[in-house]
């Protein structure tokens, strides 16, 4: 089962191409953002609806203060430069965790970052030392990239909410993956 109490956020974990650590305050800058004000970066986020400013991330940033929920910095493995971010919201009466990702260097699109910040992450938290037993996450149907992260990790789809959410003028079905632990 769950620990009662989780860590504050999740040590500094190690992928074949990034390295996940605790998102801290310093790493709200400009270029963090400018991601969040990205319309190509948050086109299948609600944060498509806000304008973002150094307030407002850092409300969000305190937000995470005195949970359970890890809120992650996504960098490049040799730098620590920052590439995006990840979400982990916890419900450990349940042992479960719904996982959430936004990589908003748009230069490294296309070439792994998510895919292995995702396995990095999720495999962590499904793991013997963590152990929840049930791993979570969402997107819009047209988001064919969080789609095919979430399968290639061996999640199943679990449920559809039909015409949910609207995208660029068109009603879209809004998908919810999952995971059980001992499906690893």
């Amino acid at each position: 089962m769950v620990q009662e109490k989780l860590f504050s956020a999740p040590p500094s974990l190690v992928g074949d191409k990034v390295r996940l650590r605790p998102f801290m305050i310093s790493d709200i800058s400009d270029r963090y953002i400018a991601w969040l004000n990205d319309p190509q970066v948050v086109r299948y986020s609600n944060q498509r609806f806000r304008k973002h400013d150094q307030f407002s991330c850092e409300n969000y940033f305190n937000s995470f203060s005195e949970t359970d929920n890890f809120f992650v910095a996504i960098t490049e493995k040799k730098n620590d430069l920052l590439l995006g971010t990840m979400t982990a919201y916890v419900a450990s009466s349940h042992g479960t965790v719904d996982v959430g990702i936004m990589v908003g260097e748009r230069s490294t699109w296309h070439q792994g970052v998510g895919q292995d910040a995702w396995n990095t992450m999720c495999n962590w938290l499904i793991s013997a030392e963590v152990g929840f037993r049930k791993l979570t996450a969402g997107t819009a149907r047209p988001n064919v990239g969080m789609v095919r992260i979430m399968e290639r990790f061996g999640m199943q789809l679990e449920a559809v909410r039909s015409k949910q959410e609207i995208i660029e003028d068109a009603a879209v079905d809004i998908l919810y993956y999952a995971r059980f632990a001992h499906d690893a």
